[in-house]
């Protein structure tokens, strides 16, 4: 096929068969050519926008052989983008033809070919002079940087590669259609749940029936299924399309659809590329396509957090793959975890020393502390896992935990990164005998994060074999004098039962710490506690409801438990009965409660 000669039965051969020629016809219809640069019959490279995203198309002719790459997912076939830059080439702007249907195309096609380039601007880049050219080369790889791969990969991309697959065109185009029909019903149904009125949602009976059902929704596990009875060009095509579609709902109507699919999708897609056993450089176009994902706002959504990472992780298989995706990651992504990624490739391909350069270049967050510290546990350096969780103590938890904004969700995930280094550390040190810096640490977890009985015991344990229990109990009693519930358990807990019923009698405990308080005490001070529930009994009978009369009931039934079993006086108890049933002697549903009392 010659550029410069360029018809419209060249681009059909090409395209391998009709159903490929229909499908890039539609494409040039439909879709945006852009940045289009003709060679002189060597070559053509052009951007193809459609509504999943844009695509650089570079095709190539030598010798009368024509090869093409496109940055989609599409590696080992010719795929749509590649037959509409042709037809570009061939047709021009189709906005600016008479018609755009196929037989209008192919009509105007007898006889048309591609116009060379004026010589003058062949001349004028032949007399530049190599420096000038490559400066100008490099210029225009800045702005395109997908262009840097084309052109690095030039003498050496595996024929395979540019072969077009002979595929089953039919199943993958039902396939496709399944993937568009769930995305379509997906979206209708989620817009009928939204405009469903809250008011209406209370009172409608099958509202339930209608949205919780999960029968009613769609799903993609008959196209999962199928995909791999597919070759490998057929997979990463079906594939693929869930993501495209997922992507355009994002974009077009601000919605994410489909996350369980997406994240199966390219599950999928990186164990057949695995299984296929794909060669370097081949392998390359397969990555691309997924470090390209990293510049898509939908992956920046949390319910994708991880998946291309996770994705890369199944495709790479051997170390050239992991060198490969280091090498271009910081091309592809200004993540704040890239360099954590990257990290991570090298400690899985076992470059030690690489792992540690950049680890310790990029030791901010305190989960990159642990991530260190537990390499140096694993290494069996036990002294480096320690010093490493001290630097966080020492220098790093002061540079991240005054993160003024204390509603951000970084704030408190940092805080809780925080706690967890500082019980790490705690442990280590009780493991290691080492009652100086528990103590330490105890403290400076009681001062950051306040009073827990956990905390409590094990303070108590370590201040009291130190020799400071008086002053640490001290500053803990301080610390809860305005939280009741904590004051009630620290008293329970020394046994200080007199302070515990003074406090409930005081102090606007609440229900909760008042019965806590109640059960704690009665062995000890059975008529404190009796004092506690009966202000529960006048308090449930005042509510006056048969409801709250049987919970008076039942806390009347606990008075006399302890005035049997453990004062055992059954006078007391009898006497106590009477007079609340002479007090309330006029309301007769109470009455019918405690008859069983």
């Amino acid at each position: 096929m010659n550029l410069n000669q360029l018809t419209v039965e060249d681009i059909k051969q090409f395209a391998d068969n009709p159903d490929s020629f229909e499908v890039g016809l539609l494409c040039y219809e439909t879709s945006s050519i852009e940045q289009f640069y003709y060679r002189s019959g060597t070559g053509i490279t052009a951007k193809v926008g459609t509504k999943t995203g844009v695509y650089s198309v570079e095709i190539r002719s030598s010798g009368g052989n024509v090869s093409a790459d496109c940055t989609c997912a599409a590696q080992d076939e010719v795929c749509k983008h590649r037959v509409a830059v042709l037809l570009y080439a061939l047709y021009g702007d189709p906005d600016e033809l008479v018609g755009n249907n196929s037989d209008e195309v192919e009509a105007i096609a007898s006889g048309s070919s591609v116009a060379s380039l004026p010589d003058d601007l062949e001349a004028a880049l032949r007399g530049m002079g190599v420096d000038k050219l490559v400066e100008m080369v490099l210029k225009f790889v800045d702005e395109f940087p997908e262009v840097r791969h084309l052109l690095l990969s030039e003498g050496n991309l595996s024929p395979e590669l540019l072969q077009p697959s002979q595929t089953n065109l039919g199943m993958v185009i039902r396939l496709q259609q399944e993937i568009q029909n769930f995305f379509e019903e997906t979206y209708e149904q989620w817009i009928e749940k939204e405009s469903y009125d809250e008011e209406e949602r209370y009172y409608e009976d099958d509202y339930e029936e209608d949205y919780d059902d999960e029968e009613d929704y769609p799903d993609l596990d008959h196209v999962f299924s199928l995909v791999p009875t597919l070759e490998l060009p057929d997979q990463i095509n079906v594939l693929w399309e869930v993501v495209t579609e997922a992507h355009q709902y994002f974009v077009e109507e601000e919605y994410l659809i489909g996350t369980y699919e997406v994240r199966t999708a390219l599950a999928l897609f990186a164990k057949a590329v695995a299984a296929g056993e794909v060669p370097m450089p081949r392998k390359q176009g397969y990555i691309d396509s997924v470090l390209n994902l990293l510049q898509w706002e939908m992956f920046e959504d949390e319910s994708l957090d991880g998946v291309i990472i996770d994705t890369l992780n199944l495709i790479c298989t051997m170390p050239e793959d992991y060198l490969y995706v280091i090498q271009h990651l910081p091309e592809y992504s200004n993540h704040e975890d890239t360099f954590d990624w990257m990290a991570d490739f090298y400690r899985q391909l076992g470059d030690d020393e690489n792992y540690l350069r950049l680890r310790e270049a990029n030791l901010n967050q305190p989960f990159q502390y642990v991530e260190l510290a537990y390499y140096w546990r694993e290494q069996g350096k036990v002294e480096k896992y320690r010093a490493t969780l001290e630097r966080w103590v020492s220098t790093g938890r002061e540079n991240h935990l005054d993160l003024g904004d204390q509603r951000s969700n970084t704030y408190y995930k940092i805080r809780s990164q925080d706690q967890n280094i500082l019980s790490e550390l705690s442990k280590f040190y009780q493991e290691q005998g080492d009652l100086e810096n528990l103590y330490r640490l105890l403290m400076l977890r009681l001062r950051e994060y306040g009073y827990s009985l956990a905390l409590y015991h094990q303070l108590k344990e370590v201040a009291t074999g130190l020799d400071r229990w008086e002053l640490v109990y001290k500053e803990i009693l301080d610390g809860v004098a305005n939280v009741p519930k904590q004051l009630a358990e620290i008293y329970l807990e020394e046994e200080e039962w007199d302070k515990a019923i003074a406090l409930s009698q005081n102090s606007p405990c609440g229900q909760f710490t008042d019965l806590k308080i109640a059960e704690g005490v009665k062995e000890h001070r059975p008529q404190g506690a009796i004092a506690i529930y009966d202000k529960m009994v006048i308090k449930y009978i005042q509510a006056k409801t048969r409801a709250n009369y049987q919970t008076a009931a039942m806390y009347a039934g606990t008075i006399k438990s302890i005035y049997l079993d453990i004062l055992k006086d059954a006078s007391l108890w009898q006497g106590y009965i009477d007079q609340l049933r002479q007090t309330y002697r006029s309301y007769p549903a109470l009455q019918d409660e405690f008859k069983g009392l």
